[in-house]
């Protein structure tokens, strides 16, 4: 689908007294950038006009806390305190100066952590009537700031929704027991928000439609409590699932095995009762969203991943160059930096988010280098696409036949696509860049480097498979996990997969939606599987795994492969699994030797990716090369 200005996300839309210039938003996203106690930051504001100059017509900040007394050393927007109105104005004004409607998400953070049914079971009238106080106040000062919107967090079991639960809402006075009672919470906030602000602020509220839990919120009632409160609110933003459950947060932000658009028959629902405008969020890129919005189903699409991917990518599509925009792989890095270890926002594939003032001077250079670049994986990509930006000429040498080393086997498996739709822009905009010279089938050696004259070399050959001996593997049962997966080999119809890492359990996956037998084996204990991976990412894969059928057995050790299967060791001794194939999916070790020997092709060197001490994954290859390239 070809994306351009005359594309229906691109037409106006009224939300109470604001217009907004086109149909997409920034989704709410805590970033974890603000000064301590909720200022800005100049990080924090590099980070907030970076959104801003995406093109979309909202730009809506996250979780900002309504409270007053607030944890001094928080990273988050604050409300709570008119101190902090200074501080809102320049956002709301930065926002501005892109063309764009500033909005924010008000929470009341000091229940976000407290058990729900005590929250909603033990909370005085008195300290309700308080809390709609702090959102009506905080709401004022987002006004007097020069917001043009706010967002109320009804949903993933936020305050609003703890009181609208039937699982969690025992009360027995007026904001319990029926479902009149349990929506009476949200419909006295609103009141009170539209007794401070009246028609000055566009108000949006988040709902989760389904909370996917027994007992929880089904899409039937969410419907019905929306048509309640849409006289009080200006657009309705729908969403699922809810927080204090770990096992449906990949439903909260659907990771790349999960499908795209996961909220929108949900939000057609919505669109179909309600009179008033209707917004929707869950893994959507830009061409699902115009259509989306060109079917009716939805009045706006919310997005924040797409974003932070490229921050140029409404502008893009409204110029018609969508192919320019750098596409999310979906691998929840941000929200596991964020959500997980509230840490400051990081995007795998985009080396900038977050990281805006490290690099405020990006302009190219006034002298042009001469760089060879030894490697077409995503690091040697990345630091040949950012030294040819920046105005160096690159020679770039591949020893295999085609770009994008691991990312071919990362991205084969069928439910890859947002990662095979990275490695083509990577390869397309590589080889398109008219200052690098790619050179394939080309094994570069160090005597070959300095025979080019370079002034720079950045070395990204990547890493060896660790592939054991198997002494008792007369037939080959055995083989590399990347050569499965791209389809070069052919297993059988039982297989074992040594090596429960991502990419064991990804292969092992693969191969079970293929309609194979598989079971993974590994050294660590179970709860440890994936401990040190993206919370989101391994939660949701390891559904699909029992999904799928697929056994995981450990902690056992892989001792040897004979002609029955693998041989396994544990501490009851020896035996045998029988299988067809077993697939080594053991790790790699960075090649440093030939790295170090290349780099002294040149006085000035970088090693990156794979290779070097920190590589072993998309986001240290992309950094680590985009890091080398800004230091040229």
């Amino acid at each position: 689908m070809k994306l351009n200005r005359y594309s229906a996300i691109f037409r106006p839309i009224r939300l109470g007294n604001a217009v907004s210039k086109n149909r997409i938003e920034v989704a709410p996203a805590g970033c974890f950038l603000t000064a301590k106690g909720g200022g800005n930051s100049f990080a924090f504001m590099e980070y907030v006009k970076s959104l801003s100059e995406s093109g979309a017509g909202i730009v809506m900040m996250g979780i900002s806390s309504v409270d007053e007394k607030v944890n001094p050393n928080s990273r988050i927007l604050n409300v709570g305190s008119e101190g902090f109105i200074h501080d809102l104005s320049e956002i709301a004004e930065l926002i501005h100066s892109r063309d764009a409607l500033a909005g924010i998400e008000l929470v009341c953070t000091q229940y976000m952590h407290a058990p729900p049914q005590v929250t909603v079971n033990e909370t005085s009238l008195e300290d309700i009537n308080e809390i709609f106080r702090l959102f009506a106040q905080g709401a004022e000062r987002c006004a007097e700031a020069g917001f043009d919107m706010i967002m109320i967090h009804g949903g993933h079991g936020n305050v609003p929704a703890m009181f609208f639960s039937r699982m969690h809402n025992k009360r027995t006075d007026r904001y319990g027991g029926s479902f009149e009672n349990r929506s009476r919470f949200a419909l006295d906030l609103l009141d009170a928000i539209r007794a401070k602000v009246g028609n000055s602020l566009a108000i949006e509220y988040r709902i989760s439609a389904e909370e996917l839990i027994e007992g929880g919120s089904e899409l039937e009632e969410t419907v019905e409590f929306a048509k309640l409160i849409q006289n009080n609110v200006d657009m309705i933003h729908v969403s699922r699932g809810l927080l204090e459950e770990d096992e449906l947060l990949p439903y909260m932000f659907p990771p790349a095995y999960l499908p795209r658009a996961i909220n929108l028959d949900a939000a057609t629902a919505f669109k179909k009762a309600l009179h008033i405008p209707v917004s929707v969020v869950g893994a959507f890129d830009l061409e699902l969203a115009e259509e989306a919005v060109a079917s009716g189903q939805v009045d706006m699409v919310a997005m924040v991943r797409t974003v932070l991917a490229d921050t140029n990518c409404v502008e893009n599509a409204r110029r018609g160059l969508s192919e320019k925009t750098r596409p999310c792989v979906r691998c929840n890095s941000c929200i596991h930096s964020t959500h997980a270890l509230f840490r400051p926002i990081r995007c795998a594939v985009n080396p900038l988010i977050g990281r805006e003032t490290e690099y405020i001077n990006r302009e190219p250079r006034h002298y042009v280098k001469k760089l060879a670049v030894i490697g077409g994986g995503p690091g040697g990509l990345e630091a040949a696409r950012t030294a040819a930006k920046r105005g160096h000429r690159v020679l770039l040498f591949e020893k295999s036949d085609k770009l994008g080393g691991a990312l071919n086997m990362a991205s084969s498996a069928v439910f890859k696509h947002d990662m095979q739709r990275y490695l083509d822009w990577s390869v397309r905009t590589v080889i398109q860049n008219p200052n690098i010279e790619v050179r394939l089938n080309c094994e570069a050696t160090g005597e070959m480097i300095r025979r080019e004259s370079v002034d720079a070399i950045i070395v990204a050959v990547g890493a060896k498979p660790v592939i054991p001996d198997m002494p008792s593997d007369k037939t080959g049962k055995a083989c590399w996990v990347g050569d499965i997966v791209p389809g070069k080999i052919k297993e059988g119809e039982c297989v074992v997969v040594a090596g429960a890492g991502f990419t064991g359990l990804e292969a092992a996956l693969s191969l079970a939606l293929e309609g194979k037998q598989v079971t993974v084996i590994d050294m660590l204990e179970p709860e440890k599987i994936g401990a040190d991976g993206i919370t989101i990412y391994v939660t949701g894969l390891k559904k699909l795994l029992r999904d799928a059928g697929v056994k995981i057995l450990c902690p056992v050790k892989l001792v040897d492969v004979n002609e029955t299967g693998a041989v396994i060791s544990d501490d009851s001794g020896n035996r045998t699994i029988p299988c067809d194939t077993v697939v080594l999916s053991l790790g790699v070790k960075p090649d440093r030797e030939q790295a170090e020997e290349l780099a002294l092709a040149a006085a000035e060197s970088y090693i990156i990716g794979d290779c070097s001490y920190r590589g072993g994954t998309l986001w240290r290859a992309v950094h680590s090369g985009f890091d080398a390239a800004m230091r040229l």
